[in-house]
């Protein structure tokens, strides 16, 4: 696997994109933006990121006609207003899954590697700290509650992933492989739960007061590490497939004739 023996320092997240990074993720967003006025439940990006990136570390490829409909519920066409955004919002889709997919085939030592998986997640709290003593206010008060803590959005779209597609995400028969699998899913788990520590950095501006603890900067490295372990099992172990079904009738078996009887006692004799 791609772990390293110990965890190198993690790059503030969603930071240094290049220029067709950018542009894909301006693309996602500003579809986003607009199902959003006519649909405001639509998940944020974070979350799409999440999601997509467990595509990608699923044992099979998932098409839109599955993904869209667990993404936005239903008829996930009806979100779109017309078949130009939709396809839009797909090929965004397609060509920020191939740069997750790069990153992720990519044989880095550090996350600091520029080549390394670097999800397009945002500090909030870092963001709503950075701001203008009367801008936060009005920002807080229009806020159900407290911004979410760093990666719990892109966490919950992984995992939404795993639940939907829970028998992809069956752990092997191999005891070893299945362990690693569960301790890198915990790993992502554990970044659902608030960040309570003292916070030490701001993400989003460094200038301005801390909104991230020293454990929750660390914790998000280990689980990109975890993706890595993640992605690295789905492609050594293929698509999950079905087991061998026999033909054959076994003599105490009911008989396929509808009988009632036995095989051995009916058309077995």
């Amino acid at each position: 696997m791609t772990m390293p023996s110990e965890s190198p320092e993690t790059p503030a997240p969603g930071t240094d994109f290049d220029d067709a990074t950018s542009a894909t993720l301006d693309t996602l967003e500003d579809v986003l933006d607009a199902v959003r006025e006519r649909q405001p439940e639509a998940p944020p990006w974070e979350f799409c990121e999440g999601l997509l990136t467990a595509l990608l570390c699923t044992r099979r490829e998932i098409g839109d006609d599955e993904w869209l409909p667990a993404l936005f519920g239903g008829d996930a066409d009806a979100v779109f207003a017309s078949a130009g955004e939709r396809t839009r919002f797909v090929m965004g889709w397609l060509e920020r899954g191939a740069q997750l997919r790069a990153a992720l085939q990519a044989p880095v030592e550090s996350l600091e590697d520029e080549r390394a998986l670097s999800p397009a997640v945002i500090d909030w709290r870092g963001l709503l700290a950075s701001l203008p003593e009367a801008e936060r206010q009005a920002v807080a008060d229009e806020q159900d509650g407290a911004p979410p803590a760093l990666a719990q959005g892109w966490a919950q779209g992984f995992l939404f992933a795993v639940e939907h597609w829970a028998d992809d995400w069956a752990p092997p028969r191999d005891p070893e492989i299945a362990e690693m699998m569960a301790d890198a899913l915990d790993c992502i788990a554990e970044l659902l739960e608030d960040d309570r520590g003292d916070p030490v950095l701001n993400l989003h501006e460094e200038s301005a007061p801390p909104s991230v603890s020293q454990e929750r900067f660390e914790l998000f490295g280990e689980a990109l590490w975890a993706v890595y372990d993640l992605f690295d099992i789905a492609q050594s172990l293929g698509p999950r497939t079905a087991p061998a079904q026999s033909s054959k009738v076994g003599r105490n078996d009911p008989c396929p004739c509808g009988s009632g009887k036995k095989y051995k006692k009916c058309c077995g004799q």
